[in-house]
Protein backbone atom coordinates (compact mmCIF):
# COMPACT_ATOMS: atom_id res chain seq x y z
CA UNK A 1 0.00 0.00 0.00
CA UNK A 2 1.26 3.52 -0.58
CA UNK A 3 -0.21 6.68 0.70
CA UNK A 4 -0.79 9.37 -1.36
CA UNK A 5 -2.58 13.05 -0.74
CA UNK A 6 -4.25 11.60 2.25
CA UNK A 7 -5.16 8.10 -0.28
CA UNK A 8 -4.61 4.83 0.31
CA UNK A 9 -3.27 3.21 -3.32
CA UNK A 10 -2.54 0.03 -4.52
CA UNK A 11 -0.02 -0.68 -6.75
CA UNK A 12 0.71 -3.64 -8.58
CA UNK A 13 4.42 -4.58 -9.93
CA UNK A 14 3.11 -6.00 -13.72
CA UNK A 15 1.45 -3.02 -14.11
CA UNK A 16 4.80 -1.10 -14.64
CA UNK A 17 7.82 -1.53 -16.60
CA UNK A 18 10.67 -2.97 -14.77
CA UNK A 19 13.29 0.17 -14.54
CA UNK A 20 9.74 2.34 -12.77
CA UNK A 21 9.29 0.04 -10.51
CA UNK A 22 12.98 -0.55 -9.32
CA UNK A 23 12.97 3.54 -8.90
CA UNK A 24 10.08 3.31 -6.81
CA UNK A 25 11.05 0.18 -4.59
CA UNK A 26 14.54 2.59 -4.37
CA UNK A 27 12.40 5.53 -3.26
CA UNK A 28 10.14 3.30 -0.64
CA UNK A 29 14.21 2.26 0.91
CA UNK A 30 14.57 5.33 1.56
CA UNK A 31 11.39 6.33 3.10
CA UNK A 32 11.43 7.68 6.98
CA UNK A 33 8.75 6.58 9.71
CA UNK A 34 6.40 9.29 10.70
CA UNK A 35 8.38 10.07 14.15
CA UNK A 36 11.73 10.89 12.15
CA UNK A 37 13.27 14.31 13.11
CA UNK A 38 14.30 16.47 10.18
CA UNK A 39 15.51 19.88 8.93
CA UNK A 40 17.85 19.52 12.28
CA UNK A 41 20.63 22.56 12.69
CA UNK A 42 22.53 23.80 15.28
CA UNK A 43 22.92 27.62 16.28
CA UNK A 44 25.48 30.12 18.25
CA UNK A 45 22.44 31.30 21.07
CA UNK A 46 24.48 33.33 23.43
CA UNK A 47 28.42 32.38 24.77
CA UNK A 48 29.75 30.06 22.44
CA UNK A 49 32.42 28.58 24.85
CA UNK A 50 29.29 26.62 27.02
CA UNK A 51 26.30 26.94 25.11
CA UNK A 52 24.70 25.39 21.56
CA UNK A 53 21.50 25.64 20.48
CA UNK A 54 19.28 22.84 18.48
CA UNK A 55 16.35 23.23 16.17
CA UNK A 56 14.64 20.85 14.32
CA UNK A 57 10.41 19.88 12.80
CA UNK A 58 9.11 16.62 12.96
CA UNK A 59 5.06 16.05 11.97
CA UNK A 60 2.92 17.23 13.55
CA UNK A 61 2.00 14.02 15.74
CA UNK A 62 5.28 14.02 17.36
CA UNK A 63 4.17 16.13 20.35
CA UNK A 64 8.09 16.08 22.31
CA UNK A 65 11.43 15.73 21.38
CA UNK A 66 14.72 16.09 23.58
CA UNK A 67 18.56 16.39 22.15
CA UNK A 68 21.32 13.85 24.14
CA UNK A 69 24.60 14.90 24.00
CA UNK A 70 27.56 12.72 24.87
CA UNK A 71 31.11 13.76 25.69
CA UNK A 72 32.93 12.08 23.26
CA UNK A 73 34.01 13.06 20.08
CA UNK A 74 33.18 9.65 18.18
CA UNK A 75 30.53 8.64 19.88
CA UNK A 76 28.18 5.25 18.48
CA UNK A 77 24.91 4.85 18.91
CA UNK A 78 25.30 2.50 21.74
CA UNK A 79 27.07 5.53 23.45
CA UNK A 80 23.94 7.27 23.69
CA UNK A 81 22.04 4.48 25.52
CA UNK A 82 23.39 6.72 28.47
CA UNK A 83 24.00 10.32 27.36
CA UNK A 84 26.08 12.77 29.36
CA UNK A 85 23.63 15.02 29.13
CA UNK A 86 19.75 15.27 27.95
CA UNK A 87 17.95 18.40 27.32
CA UNK A 88 14.01 18.10 26.84
CA UNK A 89 13.22 20.20 23.99
CA UNK A 90 10.51 23.32 23.72
CA UNK A 91 7.62 21.79 20.98
CA UNK A 92 5.44 23.88 19.49
CA UNK A 93 2.53 23.31 17.14
CA UNK A 94 3.26 24.78 13.51
CA UNK A 95 0.28 24.47 11.54
CA UNK A 96 -1.20 25.02 8.06
CA UNK A 97 2.07 26.46 6.50
CA UNK A 98 1.81 27.03 3.08
CA UNK A 99 3.99 23.88 1.60
CA UNK A 100 4.89 24.74 -2.28
CA UNK A 101 4.36 27.15 -5.08
CA UNK A 102 4.21 26.42 -8.99
CA UNK A 103 7.46 27.76 -9.04
CA UNK A 104 9.11 24.67 -6.64
CA UNK A 105 7.98 22.42 -10.30
CA UNK A 106 6.99 19.72 -7.42
CA UNK A 107 5.27 17.29 -9.37
CA UNK A 108 2.55 15.62 -7.98
CA UNK A 109 1.84 17.95 -4.87
CA UNK A 110 -0.60 20.66 -5.66
CA UNK A 111 0.11 24.22 -5.21
CA UNK A 112 -0.75 26.19 -2.08
CA UNK A 113 -0.94 22.85 -0.26
CA UNK A 114 -0.59 23.03 3.52
CA UNK A 115 1.44 21.31 5.88
CA UNK A 116 1.30 21.28 9.70
CA UNK A 117 4.90 20.40 11.78
CA UNK A 118 5.63 20.55 15.25
CA UNK A 119 9.06 23.00 15.87
CA UNK A 120 11.97 21.42 18.69
CA UNK A 121 14.29 24.04 20.14
CA UNK A 122 16.53 22.77 22.81
CA UNK A 123 19.76 24.79 24.40
CA UNK A 124 22.24 23.04 25.99
CA UNK A 125 24.17 25.59 28.68
CA UNK A 126 27.41 24.85 31.07
CA UNK A 127 28.75 23.55 28.50
CA UNK A 128 32.67 22.13 28.76
CA UNK A 129 34.97 25.37 26.76
CA UNK A 130 37.03 24.03 24.18
CA UNK A 131 35.42 20.51 23.97
CA UNK A 132 34.07 18.21 21.13
CA UNK A 133 30.66 16.38 21.40
CA UNK A 134 28.61 14.63 19.93
CA UNK A 135 24.84 14.54 20.21
CA UNK A 136 21.33 13.77 18.48
CA UNK A 137 17.79 14.75 18.27
CA UNK A 138 14.24 13.50 18.10
CA UNK A 139 12.81 10.80 20.65
CA UNK A 140 12.67 7.31 21.75
CA UNK A 141 10.08 6.61 18.49
CA UNK A 142 13.34 8.07 16.45
CA UNK A 143 16.42 9.40 16.68
CA UNK A 144 18.77 11.55 14.31
CA UNK A 145 22.07 10.53 12.64
CA UNK A 146 24.88 11.43 15.08
CA UNK A 147 26.24 14.99 15.17
CA UNK A 148 28.85 16.52 16.43
CA UNK A 149 30.02 19.85 17.78
CA UNK A 150 32.97 21.92 19.73
CA UNK A 151 32.44 24.37 21.80
CA UNK A 152 34.40 27.59 21.67
CA UNK A 153 37.90 27.68 23.74
CA UNK A 154 38.12 29.81 26.60
CA UNK A 155 41.60 31.38 25.75
CA UNK A 156 42.76 30.44 21.76
CA UNK A 157 46.11 31.65 20.30
CA UNK A 158 45.36 35.11 18.84
CA UNK A 159 48.25 34.78 16.18
CA UNK A 160 46.70 31.39 14.61
CA UNK A 161 43.00 32.88 15.81
CA UNK A 162 39.68 31.46 14.32
CA UNK A 163 38.46 30.48 10.72
CA UNK A 164 34.60 30.58 9.82
CA UNK A 165 32.56 30.50 6.50
CA UNK A 166 30.62 33.10 5.13
CA UNK A 167 27.82 32.62 2.62
CA UNK A 168 24.76 34.74 1.35
CA UNK A 169 21.87 34.63 -1.27
CA UNK A 170 21.55 30.36 -1.46
CA UNK A 171 17.83 31.73 -2.38
CA UNK A 172 16.69 28.63 -5.10
CA UNK A 173 13.03 27.62 -5.55
CA UNK A 174 14.01 24.43 -7.46
CA UNK A 175 15.93 20.97 -7.59
CA UNK A 176 18.19 22.84 -9.86
CA UNK A 177 18.71 25.73 -7.93
CA UNK A 178 19.29 23.67 -4.67
CA UNK A 179 22.23 21.63 -6.44
CA UNK A 180 23.96 24.48 -6.91
CA UNK A 181 23.84 25.99 -3.02
CA UNK A 182 24.88 22.45 -1.81
CA UNK A 183 27.90 22.35 -4.04
CA UNK A 184 28.89 25.92 -2.48
CA UNK A 185 28.62 24.97 1.08
CA UNK A 186 30.07 21.58 0.51
CA UNK A 187 33.27 23.17 -1.35
CA UNK A 188 33.42 25.54 1.86
CA UNK A 189 33.50 22.41 3.62
CA UNK A 190 35.90 20.91 1.77
CA UNK A 191 38.16 24.14 2.21
CA UNK A 192 37.35 25.30 5.24
CA UNK A 193 37.44 22.06 7.52
CA UNK A 194 38.49 23.66 10.86
CA UNK A 195 35.55 26.46 10.19
CA UNK A 196 33.77 27.20 13.77
CA UNK A 197 30.69 28.23 12.12
CA UNK A 198 29.11 28.83 8.78
CA UNK A 199 27.75 33.04 8.64
CA UNK A 200 24.60 32.56 5.85
CA UNK A 201 24.07 36.64 5.48
CA UNK A 202 19.65 36.21 4.93
CA UNK A 203 17.69 34.95 1.68
CA UNK A 204 17.83 31.36 2.20
CA UNK A 205 14.90 30.72 0.19
CA UNK A 206 13.62 32.54 -2.93
CA UNK A 207 9.68 32.35 -1.87
CA UNK A 208 8.60 35.08 0.88
CA UNK A 209 4.95 36.48 1.86
CA UNK A 210 1.78 34.80 2.58
CA UNK A 211 2.00 31.95 0.25
CA UNK A 212 6.20 31.16 0.81
CA UNK A 213 7.49 27.57 0.64
CA UNK A 214 8.31 25.14 3.64
CA UNK A 215 9.22 23.18 0.77
CA UNK A 216 12.23 25.27 0.15
CA UNK A 217 13.15 25.47 3.76
CA UNK A 218 13.29 21.31 3.95
CA UNK A 219 15.63 21.44 0.73
CA UNK A 220 17.54 24.03 2.22
CA UNK A 221 18.32 21.84 5.54
CA UNK A 222 18.22 18.16 3.42
CA UNK A 223 20.64 18.71 0.71
CA UNK A 224 22.95 20.44 3.14
CA UNK A 225 22.14 17.97 6.68
CA UNK A 226 25.12 16.66 6.75
CA UNK A 227 26.75 20.01 7.16
CA UNK A 228 24.38 21.19 9.50
CA UNK A 229 25.23 18.59 11.61
CA UNK A 230 28.47 19.06 12.43
CA UNK A 231 28.82 23.20 11.63
CA UNK A 232 26.84 25.95 13.57
CA UNK A 233 25.05 28.41 12.03
CA UNK A 234 24.85 32.11 12.27
CA UNK A 235 21.72 33.14 10.14
CA UNK A 236 20.52 36.57 9.36
CA UNK A 237 17.16 37.39 8.17
CA UNK A 238 17.17 38.80 4.78
CA UNK A 239 13.83 39.93 2.61
CA UNK A 240 13.40 36.48 0.97
CA UNK A 241 12.67 34.83 4.54
CA UNK A 242 10.08 37.26 5.31
CA UNK A 243 6.64 35.65 5.82
CA UNK A 244 3.41 35.94 7.79
CA UNK A 245 3.84 32.34 8.94
CA UNK A 246 7.73 32.93 10.22
CA UNK A 247 8.93 29.84 9.14
CA UNK A 248 12.53 31.05 9.30
CA UNK A 249 12.24 31.67 13.31
CA UNK A 250 10.40 28.46 13.47
CA UNK A 251 13.76 26.66 12.23
CA UNK A 252 16.56 28.81 13.82
CA UNK A 253 16.95 28.74 17.82
CA UNK A 254 18.81 32.18 18.21
CA UNK A 255 18.88 34.22 20.90
CA UNK A 256 15.57 36.48 21.27
CA UNK A 257 16.69 38.76 24.18
CA UNK A 258 16.67 42.02 21.94
CA UNK A 259 12.86 41.23 21.31
CA UNK A 260 12.19 40.60 25.10
CA UNK A 261 14.26 44.06 26.50
CA UNK A 262 13.59 46.20 23.12
CA UNK A 263 11.30 48.59 22.94
CA UNK A 264 10.74 48.38 19.22
CA UNK A 265 11.14 44.32 18.65
CA UNK A 266 11.33 42.76 15.35
CA UNK A 267 8.44 41.35 13.77
CA UNK A 268 10.36 37.75 12.97
CA UNK A 269 11.76 36.85 16.50
CA UNK A 270 15.21 35.92 17.20
CA UNK A 271 17.13 38.05 14.19
CA UNK A 272 19.20 40.59 16.32
CA UNK A 273 21.59 38.87 18.42
CA UNK A 274 25.41 38.98 18.85
CA UNK A 275 28.18 36.23 20.18
CA UNK A 276 31.99 37.03 21.37
CA UNK A 277 33.95 34.54 19.23
CA UNK A 278 37.79 34.60 20.10
CA UNK A 279 38.67 38.52 19.74
CA UNK A 280 35.52 39.46 17.61
CA UNK A 281 32.11 40.62 18.56
CA UNK A 282 29.54 40.00 16.34
CA UNK A 283 26.30 41.67 15.91
CA UNK A 284 23.80 39.99 13.47
CA UNK A 285 21.17 42.88 12.55
CA UNK A 286 17.81 42.90 11.21
CA UNK A 287 16.85 45.59 8.90
CA UNK A 288 13.80 44.34 7.86
CA UNK A 289 11.78 45.84 10.14
CA UNK A 290 13.27 49.14 8.72
CA UNK A 291 9.97 50.89 8.57
CA UNK A 292 8.65 50.89 12.11
CA UNK A 293 8.56 53.84 14.24
CA UNK A 294 11.88 53.78 16.92
CA UNK A 295 13.12 50.90 15.38
CA UNK A 296 16.78 52.06 14.42
CA UNK A 297 17.21 54.07 17.69
CA UNK A 298 16.59 50.68 19.58
CA UNK A 299 19.04 48.85 16.81
CA UNK A 300 21.39 51.65 18.10
CA UNK A 301 20.82 51.22 21.71
CA UNK A 302 21.41 47.48 21.62
CA UNK A 303 24.38 48.11 19.35
CA UNK A 304 25.66 50.20 22.35
CA UNK A 305 25.18 48.03 24.98
CA UNK A 306 26.60 44.86 23.32
CA UNK A 307 29.78 47.27 22.42
CA UNK A 308 29.68 48.27 26.18
CA UNK A 309 29.77 44.96 27.51
CA UNK A 310 32.59 43.74 24.91
CA UNK A 311 34.82 47.37 24.79
CA UNK A 312 37.92 45.19 25.05
CA UNK A 313 37.59 42.87 22.27
CA UNK A 314 39.34 44.21 19.61
CA UNK A 315 36.94 43.43 16.26
CA UNK A 316 33.38 44.69 15.72
CA UNK A 317 31.48 42.85 13.18
CA UNK A 318 28.41 43.38 12.31
CA UNK A 319 26.75 41.37 9.86
CA UNK A 320 23.09 42.13 7.69
CA UNK A 321 21.25 40.86 5.06
CA UNK A 322 20.28 44.45 3.32
CA UNK A 323 23.31 46.34 2.00
CA UNK A 324 24.75 49.49 2.92
CA UNK A 325 26.86 50.54 0.54
CA UNK A 326 26.22 48.46 -2.75
CA UNK A 327 27.06 49.28 -6.70
CA UNK A 328 24.68 46.74 -8.40
CA UNK A 329 21.57 47.87 -11.17
CA UNK A 330 19.41 45.92 -8.81
CA UNK A 331 19.65 48.02 -5.48
CA UNK A 332 21.91 50.76 -5.59
CA UNK A 333 18.97 53.44 -5.70
CA UNK A 334 16.86 51.47 -3.56
CA UNK A 335 15.03 54.02 -1.36
CA UNK A 336 15.60 51.68 1.75
CA UNK A 337 18.98 51.44 1.58
CA UNK A 338 19.02 55.43 1.77
CA UNK A 339 17.22 55.31 4.78
CA UNK A 340 19.06 52.40 6.74
CA UNK A 341 22.61 54.50 5.80
CA UNK A 342 21.08 57.76 6.98
CA UNK A 343 19.72 56.01 10.41
CA UNK A 344 22.77 53.59 10.49
CA UNK A 345 25.97 55.09 9.46
CA UNK A 346 26.29 57.37 12.40
CA UNK A 347 26.28 54.34 14.46
CA UNK A 348 28.53 52.75 12.88
CA UNK A 349 30.72 55.88 13.19
CA UNK A 350 29.90 56.18 17.09
CA UNK A 351 30.63 52.63 18.04
CA UNK A 352 33.75 52.40 15.42
CA UNK A 353 32.69 48.87 13.41
CA UNK A 354 35.25 47.30 11.79
CA UNK A 355 33.89 45.31 9.25
CA UNK A 356 30.41 45.29 8.04
CA UNK A 357 29.39 41.78 5.99
CA UNK A 358 26.61 42.35 3.76
CA UNK A 359 24.25 40.30 1.06
CA UNK A 360 21.09 40.98 -0.61
CA UNK A 361 22.66 42.45 -4.05
CA UNK A 362 24.39 39.09 -6.00
CA UNK A 363 27.63 40.53 -6.51
CA UNK A 364 31.36 40.74 -5.32
CA UNK A 365 32.67 44.05 -4.13
CA UNK A 366 35.02 45.38 -1.44
CA UNK A 367 34.08 48.83 -0.23
CA UNK A 368 36.16 51.58 1.69
CA UNK A 369 37.40 51.71 4.87
CA UNK A 370 34.31 54.42 4.74
CA UNK A 371 33.95 57.26 6.71
CA UNK A 372 30.62 56.90 8.15
CA UNK A 373 30.06 60.47 8.51
CA UNK A 374 31.38 61.77 5.48
CA UNK A 375 30.80 58.71 3.46
CA UNK A 376 34.00 59.38 1.51
CA UNK A 377 36.88 56.89 1.61
CA UNK A 378 39.64 57.26 4.64
CA UNK A 379 42.27 58.67 3.26
CA UNK A 380 45.18 56.36 2.94
CA UNK A 381 43.46 53.30 4.80
CA UNK A 382 44.07 51.09 1.48
CA UNK A 383 47.41 49.56 0.35
CA UNK A 384 49.37 46.78 -1.44
CA UNK A 385 45.80 46.38 -3.84
CA UNK A 386 46.93 45.30 -7.19
CA UNK A 387 45.61 46.68 -10.52
CA UNK A 388 45.59 43.59 -12.91
CA UNK A 389 42.80 44.49 -15.88
CA UNK A 390 41.77 47.78 -17.33
CA UNK A 391 38.61 47.69 -15.54
CA UNK A 392 35.36 48.25 -16.85
CA UNK A 393 34.60 44.64 -17.67
CA UNK A 394 32.14 42.96 -15.84
CA UNK A 395 34.21 40.57 -13.86
CA UNK A 396 36.32 43.38 -12.54
CA UNK A 397 34.80 46.80 -13.11
CA UNK A 398 37.70 48.13 -10.95
CA UNK A 399 40.49 46.29 -12.69
CA UNK A 400 41.26 45.75 -9.03
CA UNK A 401 42.54 42.63 -6.51
CA UNK A 402 43.91 41.79 -3.39
CA UNK A 403 44.74 44.40 -0.82
CA UNK A 404 45.49 45.99 2.88
CA UNK A 405 42.60 47.79 4.35
CA UNK A 406 42.95 49.53 7.82
CA UNK A 407 39.65 50.08 9.76
CA UNK A 408 41.25 52.21 12.34
CA UNK A 409 39.16 55.38 10.82
CA UNK A 410 35.82 53.59 9.43
CA UNK A 411 34.18 51.03 8.15
CA UNK A 412 35.49 48.47 5.70
CA UNK A 413 32.13 46.81 3.97
CA UNK A 414 31.96 43.37 2.13
CA UNK A 415 29.97 41.17 0.01
CA UNK A 416 31.13 37.99 -1.62
CA UNK A 417 28.26 37.79 -4.13
CA UNK A 418 25.81 35.06 -3.44
CA UNK A 419 26.05 30.99 -2.75
CA UNK A 420 23.33 30.34 -5.40
CA UNK A 421 22.53 30.61 -8.94
CA UNK A 422 20.74 33.86 -8.99
CA UNK A 423 23.65 36.78 -10.15
CA UNK A 424 23.24 40.79 -10.30
CA UNK A 425 24.66 43.84 -12.47
CA UNK A 426 27.15 45.95 -11.72
CA UNK A 427 26.82 49.17 -12.47
CA UNK A 428 29.67 51.61 -14.11
CA UNK A 429 30.95 54.72 -12.54
CA UNK A 430 28.61 57.41 -14.99
CA UNK A 431 25.87 54.83 -14.03
CA UNK A 432 26.38 55.62 -10.24
CA UNK A 433 26.59 59.65 -11.21
CA UNK A 434 23.61 59.33 -13.22
CA UNK A 435 22.09 57.88 -9.75
CA UNK A 436 22.78 60.81 -7.87
CA UNK A 437 19.40 61.33 -6.96
CA UNK A 438 18.26 58.49 -5.91
CA UNK A 439 21.28 57.19 -3.51
CA UNK A 440 22.84 60.49 -2.75
CA UNK A 441 26.16 59.34 -2.59
CA UNK A 442 28.64 61.45 -3.59
CA UNK A 443 31.79 60.09 -5.76
CA UNK A 444 29.85 56.52 -4.82
CA UNK A 445 32.71 55.30 -7.19
CA UNK A 446 35.51 55.94 -5.17
CA UNK A 447 34.06 53.69 -2.63
CA UNK A 448 35.25 50.69 -4.58
CA UNK A 449 39.08 50.32 -3.37
CA UNK A 450 39.40 46.90 -3.62
CA UNK A 451 37.59 43.94 -6.60
CA UNK A 452 34.61 44.87 -7.65
CA UNK A 453 31.91 42.92 -10.36
CA UNK A 454 30.08 39.68 -10.93
CA UNK A 455 31.66 36.38 -10.07
CA UNK A 456 29.60 34.27 -12.83
CA UNK A 457 29.75 31.85 -10.09
CA UNK A 458 28.29 30.62 -6.53
CA UNK A 459 30.48 32.07 -4.23
CA UNK A 460 31.87 31.48 -0.43
CA UNK A 461 34.61 33.18 1.51
CA UNK A 462 36.82 31.42 3.87
CA UNK A 463 37.37 34.63 6.79
CA UNK A 464 40.35 33.77 9.53
CA UNK A 465 40.08 36.19 12.42
CA UNK A 466 43.48 36.67 14.46
CA UNK A 467 44.52 39.50 16.97
CA UNK A 468 46.13 41.78 14.57
CA UNK A 469 44.36 40.83 11.07
CA UNK A 470 41.23 39.41 9.68
CA UNK A 471 41.79 37.10 6.43
CA UNK A 472 39.31 37.10 3.69
CA UNK A 473 39.76 34.32 0.40
CA UNK A 474 36.81 34.03 -1.54
CA UNK A 475 36.09 31.27 -3.95
CA UNK A 476 33.92 30.63 -7.10
CA UNK A 477 32.13 27.15 -7.00
CA UNK A 478 31.79 25.55 -10.53
CA UNK A 479 29.16 23.37 -12.01
CA UNK A 480 31.58 20.27 -11.03
CA UNK A 481 31.70 21.70 -7.39
CA UNK A 482 35.29 22.63 -7.55
CA UNK A 483 36.47 25.75 -5.72
CA UNK A 484 38.60 28.18 -7.69
CA UNK A 485 40.33 31.54 -5.16
CA UNK A 486 38.62 34.72 -6.84
CA UNK A 487 40.42 37.33 -4.46
CA UNK A 488 41.96 37.19 -1.43
CA UNK A 489 42.74 40.60 0.97
CA UNK A 490 43.91 41.70 4.99
CA UNK A 491 41.97 44.05 7.75
CA UNK A 492 44.07 45.50 9.67
CA UNK A 493 43.67 48.53 12.36
CA UNK A 494 46.65 50.21 13.19
CA UNK A 495 46.97 54.00 14.33
CA UNK A 496 48.15 55.83 11.20
CA UNK A 497 48.82 55.07 7.70
CA UNK A 498 51.88 54.89 5.65
CA UNK A 499 50.77 55.33 2.13
CA UNK A 500 46.96 54.16 1.00
CA UNK A 501 45.95 53.88 -2.32
CA UNK A 502 48.27 55.48 -4.74
CA UNK A 503 51.09 53.26 -3.77
CA UNK A 504 48.91 50.55 -3.75
CA UNK A 505 48.16 50.88 -7.39
CA UNK A 506 51.93 51.71 -8.72
CA UNK A 507 53.32 49.04 -6.58
CA UNK A 508 56.46 48.12 -8.85
CA UNK A 509 56.03 44.46 -7.74
CA UNK A 510 55.72 42.01 -11.06
CA UNK A 511 54.69 37.97 -10.76
CA UNK A 512 54.85 36.56 -14.22
CA UNK A 513 55.36 33.37 -15.62
CA UNK A 514 58.64 32.68 -17.91
CA UNK A 515 58.01 30.53 -20.15
CA UNK A 516 61.07 29.86 -21.94
CA UNK A 517 63.15 29.15 -19.03
CA UNK A 518 60.51 27.42 -17.17
CA UNK A 519 60.32 29.39 -14.11
CA UNK A 520 57.82 31.92 -12.21
CA UNK A 521 60.00 35.32 -11.79
CA UNK A 522 59.04 37.87 -8.82
CA UNK A 523 60.31 41.22 -9.65
CA UNK A 524 60.40 44.23 -6.87
CA UNK A 525 60.67 42.57 -4.30
CA UNK A 526 63.08 40.20 -2.41
CA UNK A 527 60.22 37.38 -0.55
CA UNK A 528 61.25 36.30 2.32
CA UNK A 529 58.90 33.44 1.54
CA UNK A 530 56.17 32.50 -1.27
CA UNK A 531 53.42 30.68 -1.34
CA UNK A 532 51.77 28.81 -4.37
CA UNK A 533 48.03 28.11 -5.02
CA UNK A 534 46.38 25.92 -7.44
CA UNK A 535 43.58 27.32 -9.09
CA UNK A 536 41.39 25.52 -6.36
CA UNK A 537 42.45 27.11 -3.58
CA UNK A 538 44.92 24.37 -2.71
CA UNK A 539 48.48 25.21 -1.21
CA UNK A 540 50.73 23.29 -4.38
CA UNK A 541 53.79 24.77 -2.10
CA UNK A 542 56.01 26.99 -0.33
CA UNK A 543 59.64 28.06 -1.79
CA UNK A 544 62.01 31.00 -1.51
CA UNK A 545 63.95 33.64 -3.53
CA UNK A 546 62.78 35.10 -6.53
CA UNK A 547 62.21 32.35 -8.96
CA UNK A 548 60.27 29.03 -8.66
CA UNK A 549 60.62 26.29 -11.29
CA UNK A 550 57.61 25.05 -12.94
CA UNK A 551 58.85 21.59 -14.34
CA UNK A 552 57.48 19.60 -11.69
CA UNK A 553 54.15 21.84 -11.95
CA UNK A 554 50.95 20.26 -13.93
CA UNK A 555 49.76 22.84 -16.30
CA UNK A 556 46.94 25.07 -15.26
CA UNK A 557 46.68 28.44 -13.42
CA UNK A 558 48.12 29.05 -10.40
CA UNK A 559 48.19 31.99 -7.92
CA UNK A 560 51.91 33.26 -6.25
CA UNK A 561 51.80 34.65 -3.06
CA UNK A 562 54.96 36.26 -2.52
CA UNK A 563 55.49 37.36 1.81
CA UNK A 564 57.77 40.09 2.85
CA UNK A 565 57.31 41.42 6.42
CA UNK A 566 53.48 42.07 7.49
CA UNK A 567 52.66 42.66 3.25
CA UNK A 568 52.22 40.14 0.64
CA UNK A 569 51.82 40.77 -3.06
CA UNK A 570 49.70 38.95 -5.25
CA UNK A 571 49.94 37.38 -8.75
CA UNK A 572 48.25 34.92 -11.07
CA UNK A 573 50.53 32.97 -13.60
CA UNK A 574 49.36 30.13 -16.28
CA UNK A 575 51.63 27.15 -16.50
CA UNK A 576 51.33 25.13 -19.69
Amino acid sequence: MLSASAQEISLNQDNYTVPSWTRLTRLMAEMQSASQPYSINMTLNGDPTTRMAFAWFTNSSVKTGKVQIVLKADASVEDFSKPDITIDAVSADVKDLNYVTSKNGVEGVEANTKRSYTSHKALAKDLKPGTTYSFRVGNEEGWSEIGHFTTAAESYDKKEGFSFIYITDTQAQNDGMFDVSQKTAHAAQKMVPDAKFVLVNGDLVETSGANNSEWEYEQWFSTMQDIWMNYPLVVAQGNHDTSSNSNFAWHFNTDNTFNTTSAVPTTMEGTVYSFVQGDALFMVINYEDYKKEGYFDALADWMRKQVEEHKDVKWRIATFHKNMFTGSQSHQSDSDGRLVRENMLPVFNELHIDVALQGHDHIYEVIGPVNNLTKTLVDGAVEEVETVVPGGVRENMTGKQGGVFNVNEGTLYFLNNSAGKKKYEPRDEQAMIDAYSAHGVDNYWGLFSGKFGQTGEPTFSDVTVTADTIFVSTYTVNDAGSATLFDSFKIIKEEGSSTGVSKAETSPVRIYNDSDNKQIVIKGVEPESVEVYSSNGALAGRYTGTTIATNAMGSGLYIVKAIKGNKSYYGKVIVE
